[in-house]
C-alpha cells in the first residue's frame, strides 16, 4: 500500500530532527553549532517507491571530525556501493539505512558527478538543513546537463556490446553460470540506457527494472524483455544449441540489443560506429 509523500516527509522530518539532537550530536562528541549537521530523506521514500513495508532511509552530512567519530563508533553495513558509509538507524528512527558523509565528501561527490553519487542525491529531500547547504549542493548539481547523459549512454552501450559478445562465448562453451552473470550485467546496462535516453538519473539497483519500464524506451522494449525473462528456464538446456546463431536465448538477447540500437539511433543518441555488428 502506497503512502502519501506528504505523510512520508512529515514522519521523516520529525525523525531527522530528533536524530540530530538525541543520537548524532551525542555520539559525535556533544552539541555543535546550528548548521553543522543536516539530514535529507533518501531511499524509497525520496524516490516514490515507498510502501507500508519500507523502512526510513536518511542521509546525514556533517563536519569531518564529527563524521569520523561516528564512523569509529557505529558499525558499518557491508556491501555499500555508493558514496559515504552506510549504517543502521535506531529503531525509533525507522531502523533503515543511514548514509553518512562529511561536508567535504558531499561537495566532492557533487563535483565528480558519478553514477553512484547521482543515484544517491538525485531524489534526496532536505529535511533538516538550517543553512541550506544540502539544498545548495543539490541545486548546483541538478538538473544534469545533456552531455552527462550522452557520455553515460556511449559508455553503457559499449558495455552492452561487450556483454552480448560475452554471452555468445558463454553459450558456445556451455558455461551456464557464467552466462547468468553476464546476463545480469547486460540487463543492468540496458535498463540504465532506458533511463538515460529519457534524461532520467539512475536509481538504486533494487528499483532499476521498475523505473526503467516507466520510460519511453522501456515501454518499447518491455514486451521483448519480459519474453526474454520467460525464456531463462532454457539456461538448463543452454538455449538448445552451442551455436549462437541457432541459440534461442542468444537470439532473444540479440533481438533486444538490436531494437535498443534502433531506438537510440532514432533518438539521435547513438553514433553509427556504435551500431551492433
Amino acid at each position: 500500500m502506497a503512502i502519501s509523500r506528504a505523510e512520508v516527509l512529515s514522519q521523516a522530518r520529525a525523525a531527522g530532527e530528533r536524530l540530530i539532537r538525541e543520537w548524532i550530536q551525542p555520539l559525535a562528541g556533544g552539541p555543535s553549532a546550528a548548521g553543522d549537521w543536516a539530514v535529507a530523506l533518501a531511499g524509497s521514500g525520496a524516490t516514490g517507491y515507498r510502501d507500508a513495508a519500507s523502512r526510513l532511509d536518511l542521509l546525514v552530512a556533517g563536519p569531518t571530525a564529527g563524521v569520523d567519530e561516528l564512523r569509529r563508533r557505529l558499525a558499518a553495513r557491508s556491501g555499500r556501493r555508493g558514496p559515504g558509509t552506510c549504517h543502521k538507524l535506531p529503531a525509533w528512527a525507522g531502523g533503515g539505512k543511514l548514509v553518512l558523509l562529511s561536508w567535504d565528501e558531499l561537495e566532492a561527490e557533487a563535483g565528480a558527478v558519478t553514477e553512484a553519487g547521482v543515484a544517491l542525491l538525485a531524489s534526496a529531500e532536505p529535511l533538516y538543513d538550517p543553512q541550506g547547504r544540502v539544498r545548495g549542493v543539490l541545486d548546483r548539481l541538478f538538473p544534469l546537463p545533456a552531455s552527462w547523459y550522452r557520455q553515460r549512454i556511449a559508455e553503457r552501450y559499449r558495455c552492452v556490446r561487450r556483454r552480448t559478445a560475452s554471452i555468445a562465448w558463454n553459450l558456445r562453451r556451455a558455461q551456464a553460470f557464467a552466462f547468468l552473470a553476464s546476463f545480469v550485467e547486460w540487463l543492468d546496462h540496458v535498463l540504465h540506457l532506458c533511463l538515460y535516453a529519457d534524461g532520467q538519473p539512475p536509481v538504486e539497483r533494487k528499483w532499476l527494472l521498475q523505473a526503467a519500464m516507466r520510460t519511453s524506451l522501456g515501454r518499447e522494449l518491455r514486451a521483448d524483455l519480459y519474453d526474454l525473462f520467460s525464456r531463462l528456464g532454457e539456461v538448463a538446456t543452454l538455449g538448445g544449441s552451442y551455436d549462437p546463431k541457432e541459440n534461442r536465448l542468444y537470439n532473444a538477447i540479440a533481438g533486444v540489443h538490436g531494437r535498443l540500437a534502433v531506438a537510440l539511433r532514432d533518438r539521435g543518441l547513438l553514433e553509427e560506429r556504435e551500431d551492433p555488428e
